[in-house]
């Protein structure tokens, strides 16, 4: 066994079990999917209905003139390869200027996500991003937005390295439809309804952890996230799904007891699934305020704040401006008084 499967093996410590996630993933492809008799179409799933098998091209009558055009933004990645040349080129003769960093930034990061959605939607593939469903599941402008291609080709990017390893039976792209038309068939109420006002949040929200909201929690997929994170555990990138909120998460559960991340929709931040919480020695944050208090000296040991010494002492002191006000009637006092002294001296000299 290589090293790499190593932290996958822990997986059945926090969620699923390793049993229940390789069998999802050696589910066969005939058992969740039929074609027409030309082979042309799909029948099963009921999600992909009447959708071809070929790949979508927009001469197909399938094609909708409103779909978004996936050519057109494949078409684009040359010119951002440009802009990213051009503005790092920009940014060494001016490294402090933050608006050519922001805009060397923004170009870089559009090309790292031109490569992988070609990788995956390429013209020499044969996935089409408006294929993931149905077109009655589809919103107007189809799925051939950027934001919405980059996350479903990193999911099928991952899902590619069980099906390398042996563990996923299924084609990844064919193995993602059916997830997803799982998932869509929780939100159709009735027959003939549509999930279009739904689907960009499933692709977005299907393997997150969407916390303890119901309105999110109902996107999840708990053994596609398991088998996510499995393919991340062969990856050596388990350290790639840690979130703000599981760190503040940790930080406030204060005991050192395992928490069911998987299970509830959390990410491993180590290499191992087993290993959640954080270990105190290397994280002086981890656990809650009351128990790092607990292990320091008493604030009375300390020299007290001048502040607390105020407000532990009242005092009849009302501020600097009342302290000048008083100031100023003593000195007037004074004044009236050597003015008095003055008039006196001065009204007994005739008698001399």
């Amino acid at each position: 066994m290589s090293t790499r499967q190593t932290p996958a093996s822990h997986l059945a410590q926090d969620g699923p079990s390793t049993e229940t996630i390789l069998a999802m993933l050696r589910t066969p492809r005939d058992e969740v999917y039929t074609l027409s008799q030309d082979g042309a179409t799909y029948i099963r799933p009921q999600c992909l209905r009447d959708t071809p098998v070929a790949k979508l091209t927009e001469n197909s009558p399938y094609w909708r003139s409103t779909w978004n055009s996936l050519d057109e933004y494949l078409a684009q990645e040359e010119e951002e390869e440009r802009l990213k040349k051009e503005t790092g080129a920009r940014l060494k003769l001016d490294p402090s200027n933050k608006s050519v960093a922001a805009a060397h930034k923004l170009h870089q990061d559009n090309v790292s996500k031109h490569r992988r959605i070609r990788d995956i939607f390429g013209p020499n593939t044969r996935y089409h991003p408006s294929q993931l469903v149905a077109k009655h599941h589809l919103p107007d402008d189809g799925l051939c937005q950027k934001e919405i291609m980059y996350r479903l080709a990193c999911k099928i990017s991952d899902l590619r390295v069980l099906h390398e390893q042996n563990e996923l039976a299924m084609d990844p792209w064919d193995f993602m439809r059916w997830r997803i038309s799982k998932k869509i068939l929780s939100f159709i109420t009735f027959h003939g309804s549509s999930a279009r006002d739904n689907i960009r949040t499933i692709v977005y929200k299907i393997c997150e952890d969407c916390g303890s909201s119901p309105n999110m929690k109902q996107y999840e997929d708990i053994l596609l996230r398991a088998a996510i994170l499995r393919s991340a555990g062969y990856q050596n990138r388990i350290a790639s799904f840690t979130t703000k909120g599981e760190k503040a998460k940790a930080s406030s559960s204060g005991s050192a007891q395992p928490r069911s991340r998987v299970a509830s929709g959390g990410r491993p931040r180590t290499g191992s699934f087993s290993n959640i919480v954080p270990n105190p020695s290397s994280r002086p944050r981890t656990g809650s305020f009351s128990n790092v208090a607990s292990n320091t000296p008493s604030r009375p040991a300390l020299p007290p704040p001048r502040v607390d010494k105020h407000r532990s002492q009242p005092s009849t002191y009302m501020g600097i401006n009342a302290w000048r006000e008083q100031k100023r009637r003593r000195e007037a006092e004074k004044n009236k008084e050597s003015n008095q002294d003055s008039n006196k001296d001065s009204n007994k000299e005739p008698q001399k």
